[in-house]
């Protein structure tokens, strides 16, 4: 599954932790925002607060300090959308602040952004199943995903396309082979591409 650099929100709009909670939440109403996190001097995050976190009806002046929550979850640009997602059910959370190689706040994740990709590529795989046809260009990662338990995902890189109109065979360079052999693959229905 790819990676959330394409899902996530980025640069979203972020407080100090000297913020106060009345304009926090008029801007958040304002602009339909769920969760914004909380950040230090340096822009790393130290909290969030979400809209769950406003429902009790705070005085304006309180400090956002007081309301957030400071068990942040954070993933980094490259997770996985699967990861991803795990990392939010085992924490039992709607949204993750994406932080860049320093650790500061370079986006925010929602449980909606992820629903939104899963949709798209199930419409994907499902055009793909009417057309019949798997199809790829060079560069393209065909991705196969054994549906045997026990089986591992592997992932190559396309080289060339042997079918008509870019479908398969596809020669392909595997990632995991250290011998950088490019090899003829018939990818079956446990196959995509990205």
């Amino acid at each position: 599954m790819p990676d959330i650099a394409d899902v996530y929100t980025p640069n979203p709009f972020t407080v100090p932790r000297s913020a106060v909670v009345g304009p926090l939440r008029d801007r958040m109403l304002a602009d339909d925002i769920h969760a914004v996190p909380v950040v230090d001097d340096d822009g790393r995050p130290v909290g969030i607060v979400t809209s769950s976190d406003l429902v009790e009806e705070w005085a304006p002046s309180m400090g956002v300090a007081t309301v957030m929550s400071a068990d942040l979850v954070t993933v980094a640009r490259h997770t996985s959308a699967a990861d991803a997602a795990r990392r939010m059910l085992d924490a039992h959370i709607h949204h993750l602040v994406v932080v860049d190689d320093d650790g500061r706040v370079a986006g925010i994740l929602s449980s909606f952004d992820l629903l939104k990709h899963l949709a798209g590529r199930v419409e994907q795989l499902s055009h793909r199943l009417a057309t019949g046809a798997l199809k790829a260009q060079p560069g393209d990662h065909l991705v196969v995903r054994p549906q045997q338990l026990g089986g591992h995902e592997r992932r190559g890189i396309i080289v060339e396309s042997r079918g008509e109109g870019g479908t398969s065979p596809f020669i392909v360079r595997w990632l995991d082979d250290d011998r950088a052999a490019e090899v003829l693959v018939f990818p079956g229905s446990d196959a995509h591409v990205e």
